[in-house]
């Protein structure tokens, strides 16, 4: 367990169960995070994580006046950084995205649940864990 901040970046994957289910793990560990670290997006990371909770499947979840609400709150507690150089290493072309905000930021941890990023961690000396893996390596098992 560490207490130095951190440089973050989560995944869509990571964040949708946030927004969703705001009284469970996932949600707690954003929060916490979010309160102890530095969090950053991208234009393109946080614009697939809009299009992503605008999705009418998520309706049964909560009502799409209540994701919105998230994501403007969520918008206002991160970091917006521009990434200037363009990463092609992910089995995924669409998850390069993460990778190059995460180079940007100099982060230190990528949060995905992802399996195509998940099996380059690490990744040009940024660690790519799932959400348990970062909640046991930041928090410790508190």
């Amino acid at each position: 367990m560490t207490y130095a901040r951190k440089r973050l970046v989560f995944d869509t994957s990571s964040l949708v169960p946030a927004c969703l289910n705001p009284d469970r793990e996932p949600a707690h560990i954003f929060r916490r995070a979010a309160l102890a670290h530095d969090v950053f997006i991208s234009a393109a990371t946080f614009d697939e994580l809009a299009a992503v909770l605008a999705r009418d499947k998520f309706n049964a979840w909560r009502p799409l006046e209540y994701r919105l609400m998230w994501l403007r709150l969520f918008r206002e507690s991160v970091i917006l950084l521009e990434p200037t150089t363009p990463i092609l290493a992910c089995r995924d072309p669409k998850d390069d995205k993460f990778l190059e905000l995460a180079l940007a930021a100099n982060a230190d941890f990528l949060v995905s649940s992802d399996q195509h990023l998940l099996e380059m961690d690490p990744f040009r000396g940024v660690r790519i864990l799932q959400l348990a893996d970062f909640k046991e390596h930041i928090f410790g098992s508190a």
